[in-house]
């Protein structure tokens, strides 16, 4: 349990990341925190009205049932025209502020593209090291928004019935990430029941990670319907990922790829070609990436 003292200490490491995520001290704290990891990362992603924070609140719900604690990262998106956020995702929650077992940051998305922000990945690694599960909501999504897969150990893409035939779940890039795909809103029944259809009949064009078999399950936030298959697959999912050391070899994956990225932002492709050779990652992604970016600065 997090009490409101360590949710107030908590608040203010996440703060200081985001207002000077660069400092020497930030750093040694990111590197020593991602050396820690506890939490099973949920990133639940999906286009816009799919359900996404429904989907969150009942997951909340049960794992708390469980006694376990969560975290969850809400990122909405920035406007075009003032660069700000509204940052109302957390207000969909049917939270008790009583709860120490609960604790909800979020962000803004800024200019940043794939569905999420600069900032998750250092928050992630904040708040995984702390939480029993943490979930990671992203920005409405199109078609192409896959940055989530590089951050999060399970993916689950949320469709609404009626979305699409075969052919556009099958040229659509996000089909390609999910882990678990939820077929929300099934109190629908008629067009829940196509949208499954044409789900299972595109499933052999999904891309199959490692050999782990891709599940779709029906859903209703409303009606509490697929809640325990959902909970039962994310549990039969983290049971996989420990397996054979499946986790930490994706995570050191995510890892070398937030670099990538990172390098990519301050020093375009050029400058990746020249850091991806300096690149010598065992441990410490934060600290190795700075000593990259002044390699490439000198």
């Amino acid at each position: 349990m997090i009490n409101l003292k360590k949710k107030i200490e908590l608040s203010n490491i996440l703060e200081k990341i985001e207002v000077d995520g660069h400092s020497p001290e930030n750093i040694k704290l990111l590197d020593n925190l991602h050396s820690k990891p506890k939490s099973h990362v949920l990133g639940i992603t999906g286009p816009p009205g799919a359900g996404k924070s429904s989907l969150i609140d009942k997951l909340i719900a049960i794992i708390r049932k469980k006694k376990k604690t969560v975290g969850v990262i809400a990122i909405d998106p920035s406007s075009s025209k003032s660069g700000g956020a509204l940052l109302g995702d957390r207000t969909r929650f049917q939270l008790d502020p009583n709860d120490g077992g609960v604790y909800v940051r979020s962000m803004a998305a800024k200019d940043y593209l794939g569905g999420v922000s600069e900032l998750t990945y250092p928050t992630m690694t904040v708040m995984r090291s702390k939480f029993d599960f943490l979930i990671i909501e992203t920005v409405g999504v199109g078609q192409s928004e896959t940055s989530i897969k590089d951050i999060v150990d399970t993916v689950i893409l949320c469709v609404q019935p009626g979305s699409g035939d075969t052919i556009q779940f099958i040229k659509s890039g996000i089909f390609e990430i999910p882990d678990l795909l939820v077929v929300t809103k099934c109190d629908m029944e008629k067009l829940s029941n196509q949208t499954f259809s044409d789900l299972s009949g595109s499933s052999s064009y999904f891309k199959n990670k490692n050999e782990w078999d891709i599940k779709i399950i029906l859903t209703s936030s409303h009606k509490n319907i697929g809640l325990d298959s959902l909970e039962k697959d994310i549990e039969n999912r983290w049971k996989w990922l420990i397996k054979e050391d499946r986790l930490n070899k994706n995570r050191y994956s995510q890892d070398i790829e937030w670099m990538k990225n990172s390098i990519i932002r301050e020093f375009g492709l050029a400058g990746l070609k020249k850091g991806f050779k300096k690149i010598n990652y065992k441990k410490n992604p934060f600290s190795e990436l700075v000593r990259i970016s002044k390699a490439l600065k000198n």
